[in-house]
C-alpha cells in the first residue's frame, strides 16, 4: 500500500511540474531581413529590419524593433535613432561672427496636404532656412527659404509657416509671418535667458496625424505590441493588413503615434521570425469537375505575400490567372495585379516562354512575383 501511494506522489508530483513549466514557457525569436532598392531620390539603400525578443506562452513580452539602413557601410545609422533619418525632425545651427549672430540652418522636415498644390510642391517638404544677422527683432518673413526637394521652388512665407507650423506648435506657438525666430529656437536650446547661444540641434515635433520622428513611430508599434499583448502571428496580420502603402497617410491612425507605412519588408520581417525562412511556392492544386485545375501560389512581392490563382485548362494551358490577395501599392503594382491587367494577359499569352514577358518598370518586385507564381504553377503541372 506504501508503494502504491508513493507512486501516486511521484506521478502528482511529475504532472504538477510539468504544469508550471508549461505555465510560464519562455522562448526567443529573431529575425533580421534585408531590404535593398533605392531612396526617393534614386541613391542606393539597404534596410536592415530587425525584430528580435521574447515570448512567453506565446505572448511578445520582449521586444527589439529596429531599421538600419546601410548596414556595414560608413553610412550605416539606425533608423530609431533621431539624428538618422528624417521625418518630423528639425535642425538649426547658430554661428557667431564678428558683428553677432547668424542662423546658419533652420530646417523642417514633413508633410502636410496643404503644402501641396498638386503640381509644384509635394505634400512631403524638406525645407530649409537662413539669416545672416541674427537678431532677438528678426521675424520668420525675414529668413531665406529654400527647397531642398525640389532646388529651384521659391517658398513663399504663407508655404513656410506651413511646414513650421508643426514645430511651433511645439513651442505653444500659432506660426505666423510676425513670429520672432528666437521664439523658434528655443525649443533647439539655442535662445535661453534673452541670449542666443552658438551650437547645433535637432528636435522631433508631432507631425501631420500625431506621428513624431521615425524613431519614435517605431517605439510607438513596439509599446503597442507589448501593450496589446500579442502574438508574432497577430503582429504578422497586422502588418499584412494595416497600413498599406495604398492607404492615405491621414488614414493610418491604426497605432497612436505611428503612421508608417506597414509594407511587405515589415511582413517578411515577422514571417521569418516565426518560419526561420520566406515561404514562395505552390500551396494547393484543385481539380474542378469541368477538368480544370487551378494552382494556388505564394510568391513575395513588394507588399508583401501574393496568392495567385493560376488555371489550367484540360490539355495543361493556362486559361486564366487571378490575383486573390496582394497588397501592391495603388497605381504601381496593384495596375499588374488587377483583374484581367494587361500584365496578366502577357503572362498568359507568353506561357511558352515566360523569359520573354518583360517586367514592368517601376514595378519589378511584383511583376517578377507573378512571373514566379506562373513558373511554380506550370512546375507542379509537370510532376
Amino acid at each position: 500500500m506504501k508503494k502504491v501511494i508513493s507512486v501516486l506522489l511521484v506521478m502528482i508530483l511529475l504532472l504538477c511540474s510539468a504544469a508550471i513549466a508549461e505555465e510560464g514557457k519562455v522562448e526567443t525569436f529573431s529575425a533580421e531581413y534585408e531590404m535593398v532598392g533605392t531612396t526617393s531620390s534614386g541613391q542606393p539603400k539597404n534596410d536592415t529590419f530587425i525584430f528580435e525578443g521574447e515570448t512567453t506562452d506565446g505572448i511578445i513580452t520582449k521586444l527589439n524593433f529596429d531599421i538600419i539602413r546601410n548596414r556595414g557601410s560608413e553610412d550605416e545609422y539606425s533608423k530609431k535613432d533621431i539624428m538618422g533619418y528624417l521625418m518630423n525632425i528639425s535642425d538649426a545651427t547658430v554661428e557667431k561672427t564678428e558683428d553677432g549672430y547668424r542662423l546658419a540652418t533652420l530646417s523642417a522636415y514633413g508633410y502636410d496636404p496643404a503644402y501641396s498644390d498638386g503640381d509644384t510642391y509635394y505634400a512631403q517638404y524638406m525645407l530649409t532656412a537662413s539669416c545672416d544677422n541674427l537678431t532677438e527683432d528678426t521675424l520668420f518673413s525675414e529668413l531665406s527659404f529654400s527647397d531642398l526637394a525640389q532646388p529651384g521652388n521659391v517658398v513663399t512665407v504663407e508655404k513656410a509657416c506651413i511646414a513650421y507650423g508643426y514645430l511651433a506648435r511645439e513651442a505653444g506657438l500659432e506660426l505666423t509671418a510676425e513670429t520672432p525666430v528666437k521664439d523658434l529656437l528655443t525649443l533647439h536650446g539655442l535662445y535661453a535667458d534673452g541670449a542666443f547661444a552658438e551650437g547645433s540641434n535637432r528636435v522631433s515635433f508631432a507631425g501631420y496625424n500625431g506621428g513624431r520622428s521615425y524613431g519614435e513611430q517605431l517605439e510607438a508599434i513596439t509599446d503597442y505590441i507589448l501593450a496589446n499583448q500579442m502574438t508574432l502571428e497577430d503582429v504578422y496580420e497586422m502588418f499584412r493588413t494595416v497600413n498599406q502603402a495604398s492607404t492615405e497617410i491621414q488614414d493610418r491612425d491604426a497605432i497612436a503615434g505611428a503612421t508608417i507605412t506597414f509594407g511587405g519588408d515589415f511582413q517578411r520581417m515577422v514571417y521569418l521570425a516565426i518560419h526561420g525562412e520566406l515561404f514562395e511556392g505552390v500551396v494547393t492544386t484543385t481539380e474542378n469537375g469541368d477538368g480544370t485545375t487551378v494552382a494556388e501560389v505564394v510568391t513575395q512581392g513588394f507588399g508583401g505575400e501574393i496568392e495567385t490563382n493560376v488555371t489550367f485548362d484540360a490539355d495543361g494551358r493556362i486559361i486564366a490567372i487571378a490575383v486573390r490577395d496582394a497588397q501592391e501599392t495603388d497605381g504601381v503594382g496593384g495596375v499588374l495585379t488587377a483583374d484581367g491587367s494587361d500584365y496578366i494577359n502577357a503572362l498568359i499569352a507568353g506561357q511558352d516562354d515566360l523569359d520573354g514577358v518583360d517586367g514592368v518598370s517601376g514595378a519589378t518586385m511584383t511583376s517578377n512575383a507573378l512571373k514566379q507564381a506562373v513558373r511554380y504553377a506550370q512546375e507542379a503541372m509537370a510532376r
